[in-house]
């Protein structure tokens, strides 16, 4: 029988990359965190000014941590994706998400054959779903969008249907485009204090929402088909 890797092992290990990571960019944010535990009108120019003064080596910490986040099943990057809109603008803040978020899923896809997958997951109504959708090249792209959908599943789809490299790429990197983008956005307009930037922000993610339910119905709706198959 074939060895398959370990893995609560692949998600401890990446926990522990995690907690690095984040000591690194604390480090790097110390004076920040101090200005704002002493917060008044005089340090919060200061603060503003000391976030968006960071470099690259930020930059990549902060890229590195939205990857490994992407990659352990059941865990969120939102906050950090937001943090870096906050701390880069929202167009580096995008690239930040957006690279981060492609690097996470082709590390996902990597290791998926090599570890074995709970038969609860094998079973899951919203893998056959995905698995047996009329164009599912457009089907698991729009499922990358919406970020209740675990990618690591949407993931398991692609390797299920054999995609090649250069399909798995396009849609990674359209399907994580627009979530990237929008909590970009939004930490921007939380870092300007611009109530109807942040207003766009949550109002396009309600949307996404919107869509999972969607995705849901179409779902529920085609589930006998499904089984048929």
């Amino acid at each position: 029988m074939k060895k398959h890797l370990n893995k609560t092992a692949l998600i401890i290990l990446a926990f522990i990359a995690a907690l690095v990571v984040i000591y690194f960019i604390y480090r790097d944010y110390r004076p920040e965190i101090n200005l704002l535990l002493h917060l008044n009108s005089h340090n919060q120019v200061i603060l503003l000014h000391l976030i968006r003064s960071h470099g690259l080596s930020t930059m990549l910490l902060l890229l590195l941590l939205v990857a490994i986040f992407n990659a352990i099943p059941g865990m969120s990057n939102s906050v950090i994706c937001i943090f870096a809109g906050l701390c880069y603008g929202p167009w580096i803040g995008f690239l930040i998400n957006w690279l981060g978020n492609i690097l996470g899923n082709c590390a996902v896809m990597s290791l998926i054959r090599e570890v074995d997958i709970s038969k609860r997951t094998q079973k899951s109504k919203l893998l056959t779903y995905l698995l047996h959708q009329k164009h599912p090249l457009v089907g698991l792209t729009i499922s990358y969008m919406i970020p209740i959908i675990p990618s690591a599943l949407v993931n398991y789809a692609g390797a299920r249907l054999k995609l090649s490299r250069a399909h798995f790429l396009t849609m990674v990197a359209v399907g994580m485009a627009p979530t990237s983008f929008i909590y970009a956005f939004g930490g921007d307009a939380i870092f300007r204090g611009d109530g109807k930037r942040i207003i766009i922000a949550v109002i396009a993610i309600v949307v996404i929402l919107l869509g999972y339910l969607i995705v849901r119905k179409l779902m529920a709706n085609a589930h006998p088909e499904h089984e048929a198959v």
